[in-house]
């Protein structure tokens, strides 16, 4: 990850558009840099670490266990980069905007490079996590903890949750972001809830 961390880092600063990026410390880009690559390389790795501790555990397991697993090991990745790229794409323009629009006229914003990174490695962390909720709901359902007609049942309770959810892991003051994330997590209960009506369960 070391070899395309800059090319990383400019991509993560695209979404800020025009905003001028500075450094408080001489040692805060170097500090910034190694923080992108580990991440980087966490996420990178993160499949093969499940992998092998699938493999570690698996003998341990029942069948029934086994299948709870598996759709884990396959969806959760690829459920994490579709979090992440809703929040790259969707979240950070309109909230970034928000941010430098509402400063205009009153200061020249220099955003502090640290803060901006951290501030968009936790969104696209959130999100990538809140997109784990079919998986999380179907291993539920291969349990028996709960069933299609019982989600359904308790949509409102979901469509709350979802709202503090979103009103907790974004942090611009308007309402966009907020329906965003609660209408993407409420459309992943739904499609979930669909699949699992297919499936008989």
């Amino acid at each position: 990850s070391l070899l395309f961390t800059k090319n990383i880092m400019r991509f993560l600063q695209a979404p800020a558009g025009d905003i001028t990026f500075q450094a408080l410390s001489i040692e805060e880009p170097v500090m910034v840099f190694f923080k992108v690559a580990f991440y980087t390389a966490l996420i990178s790795a993160s499949p093969f670490i499940l992998w092998e501790i699938s493999q570690f555990v698996a003998p341990g397991l029942t069948e029934k266990e086994k299948r709870i697993v598996a759709p884990a090991l396959i969806g959760g990745p690829v459920l994490f980069i579709c979090g992440a790229a809703f929040a790259y794409f969707l979240l950070l323009p309109p909230m970034l905007h928000f941010f430098q629009s509402f400063g205009e006229g009153v200061t020249p914003i220099n955003q502090r490079l640290d803060f901006y990174m951290s501030l968009v490695s936790s969104l696209l962390l959130y999100m990538g996590l809140c997109f784990q909720l079919p998986i999380v709901l179907f291993a539920l359902s291969l349990t028996g903890l709960v069933t299609s007609d019982h989600l359904i049942k308790i949509w409102r309770y979901a469509v709350v949750g979802a709202s503090v959810v979103a009103l907790v892991i974004t942090p611009d003051p308007t309402a966009v972001s907020m329906l965003l994330v609660t209408g993407a997590l409420i459309g992943l209960y739904s499609i979930t809830v669909l699949v699992l009506k297919l499936f008989g369960r």
